[in-house]
């Protein structure tokens, strides 16, 4: 490959990383997966170790990992006992079915946080002072506009399975 070509590569190759790096996604796999995304054939554990230059132990684990997401296929190549992987070129199918599932674990997580806040709320006792009464109010109006926003944005999730 000319030189030029291949530095265009490996500065894409970079900023895809770091791009989803800045999303909450692990740069490395994205790296990984933008290798044999370029790649006009598949490869070998071994020439995606030689193009990223990290050990084949780590390609291993985290091509298992994309996999997973459906965002990469093994491949047999006639003639080769080594394992060879080529990427799912649908980005936006594995993606939002990705982004999908993360947002789906986050929603949860929020929803653990606040029945466990209305519950410290609830306990707390009959005899309250006007103050901690006021207080409770606050804490619970919030806690509605959180609990609206978790709908909102589950309706939302909703509507990613019509794109995908």
């Amino acid at each position: 490959m000319d030189s030029k070509l291949e530095l265009a590569q490996d500065k894409f190759i970079e900023r895809i990383g770091k791009l989803c790096d800045n999303f909450g996604f692990n740069r490395f796999i994205a790296q990984l997966y933008a290798v044999l995304y370029l790649s006009d054939k598949p490869l070998s554990l071994d020439e995606i170790v030689e193009k990223l230059k990290v050990s084949k132990g780590n390609v291993s684990v985290n091509i298992r990992v994309l996999e997973n997401w459906g965002a990469v296929n093994s491949v047999w190549v006639k003639g080769s006992r080594k394992d060879y992987y080529e990427a799912n070129l649908d980005v936006k199918s594995f993606m939002l079915r990705k982004i999908k599932e993360v947002m789906k674990r986050r929603l949860d997580e929020t929803s653990d946080i606040v029945d466990g806040f209305k519950d410290m709320i609830r306990a707390q006792g009959a005899n309250e002072t006007e103050e901690e009464k006021r207080v409770k109010t606050i804490f619970e109006d919030r806690l509605k506009k959180i609990e609206e926003l978790k709908s909102f944005a589950t309706t939302a999730l909703t509507l990613v399975d019509k794109f995908v």
